[in-house]
């Protein structure tokens, strides 16, 4: 008998949870784990289907037809499909708590329509299970919206994290005080899309531990506005992560300045800002009244900004004796503001991304930006502990000069890892050859681009999918 076949199978049940993704739920694919042990042998395949916390993990991405009939008539069967195997998966999970998650990516109108019925579909599904539930995340219509409302704190006695994906409408979604966003376990919530005035939701406010507001609406009284978020933000008092999406500003606005921040706990805030994206984050970081962050984030748009308020971001961000990663849109700044802030940074940030949406539009991010990074004898240096850069979408920074860059800031440098929007100029990689050697890990992208998405991928909305593995 094989060494393999000696293993007593409560212990081969561990090994086979192990197996299991650590970071996402399942997909349902036979090139990874419950699956694919399944397929091994008969012995194995009996195991893994007796085996309740194999199961209990799940996501579903729901297929996208385009405009034609017979993608639709595809589309419906793959759907059908889909949810034949969710059934019999949740089947075999038992008692266990589940974490699921469903990703949806309409393109046309027609796909929406479509849509909106297979998020039906797959809550219908899933509500008979809901005194189960503990991680999920959905998308939901109109429709949907109503049988979820319908369940109370009691139904959910074991949730622990919810994220909600709304459509974007002007009518608003009323949920009740004692209904599941008042569950007594529940320490994360998401939600993006419409139909809510985010101060309204009946969350238990200073439970939770990470939020995520990223409201998007035609409805301006369902926006996230600075006076608000700062109105949330002092209710949150066990806050460990923040991702907000404020629309800003106006030029002349007067701001409320009697409001404080009691979050000692927040690690990470993510800002996502329109209009004035500078002064909406000085404005709400200068409220705190201790700022502990390890890692922030700032992206976003500005219509105007005024130079002084760079100078406030910088002071309120040199507050946090911890800060160690710093995510920079760089479309949000001037080429001035950007060097200006990067200047201004505390020398404990270790990782750095900057990174453009507008591409060939954009021209903050150039070699005189990279220069403010740049070692030198003669002049301060921007982010001294930097030991990780990353840049995404990058077309005025030259090979010539990331290659100075780089040898300057070597050996401390750790990571590099840049995405271009342009062809590449000059093969830099041989003149890295001995610092990589040391350990240093580089990772170059130029065009073309990855490839598209496969239009039925169970990985769809997963960052670790086999699509988005490939480099160039």
């Amino acid at each position: 008998m094989s060494p393999m076949r000696r293993i007593p199978f409560d212990v081969l049940e561990q090994i086979f949870i192990a197996c299991l993704p650590a970071h996402r739920n399942c997909v349902m694919s036979a090139q990874e784990a419950p699956v694919l042990l399944g397929r091994v042998c008969s012995s194995w395949r009996t195991l893994a289907f007796s085996a309740p916390r194999l199961w209990s993990l799940l996501h579903i991405a729901l297929p996208n037809p385009d405009d034609s009939s017979a993608s639709r008539d595809v589309c419906a069967f793959k759907l059908a499909q889909r949810l034949e195997v969710a059934s019999a998966w949740l089947g075999r999970s038992g008692n266990c708590p589940l974490s699921v998650s469903v990703e949806r990516n309409v393109y046309t109108r027609s796909a929406a329509a479509f849509d909106t019925d297979a998020q039906d579909d797959v809550l219908e599904l899933l509500v008979p299970y809901a005194s189960r539930w503990h991680d999920i995340s959905l998308p939901i219509s109109s429709p949907g919206y109503k049988t979820l409302s319908e369940l109370s704190e009691d139904d959910v006695p074991l949730l622990r994290s919810l994220s909600l994906s709304l459509p974007d409408i002007n009518s608003e979604f009323t949920w009740s005080p004692s209904g599941i966003l008042h569950a007594v376990n529940l320490s994360r919530f998401e939600f993006a899309g419409g139909g809510v005035i985010p101060s309204g939701l009946p969350l238990r406010w200073n439970t939770l531990t990470h939020l995520s507001l990223k409201p998007s609406s035609w409805n301006t009284q369902q926006n996230l506005t600075c006076e608000t978020a700062l109105d949330i933000l002092s209710k949150c008092h066990a806050l460990r992560r923040c991702q907000l999406l404020i629309q800003g500003v106006a030029e002349f606005q007067v701001l409320p300045t009697d409001v404080t921040i009691q979050s000692s706990l927040l690690r990470v805030f993510e800002l996502e800002c329109y209009k004035t994206p500078i002064r909406t984050s000085e404005y709400l970081l200068n409220h705190f009244s201790h700022l502990e962050l390890e890692e922030f984030s700032l992206v976003g748009s500005a219509d105007w900004e005024d130079p002084d308020n760079i100078q406030d971001l910088t002071s309120a961000l040199v507050r946090c004796p911890q800060l160690r990663s710093v995510v920079i849109q760089g479309d949000v700044f001037s080429r001035i503001f950007l060097a200006d802030l990067i200047r201004g940074l505390p020398s404990t940030v270790q990782r750095l991304k900057m990174f453009c949406v507008r591409g060939w539009d954009d021209d903050s991010l150039d070699n005189d930006v990279l220069q403010v990074l740049e070692a030198c004898a003669d002049r301060p240096v921007g982010c001294p502990g930097l030991r990780q850069l990353i840049l995404q979408g990058v077309h005025l920074i030259t090979d010539d000069a990331l290659l100075h860059f780089t040898v300057s800031r070597s050996p401390t440098l750790r990571l590099l890892d840049v995405t271009f929007s342009r062809e590449r100029q000059v093969d830099i990689l041989p003149n890295l050859q001995q610092f990589i050697n040391a350990g240093l890990e580089i990772s170059l992208r130029y065009p073309p681009r990855e490839p598209a998405f496969p239009q039925f991928s169970p990985w769809q909305g997963l960052s670790d999918s086999p699509s988005h593995s490939l480099r160039h």
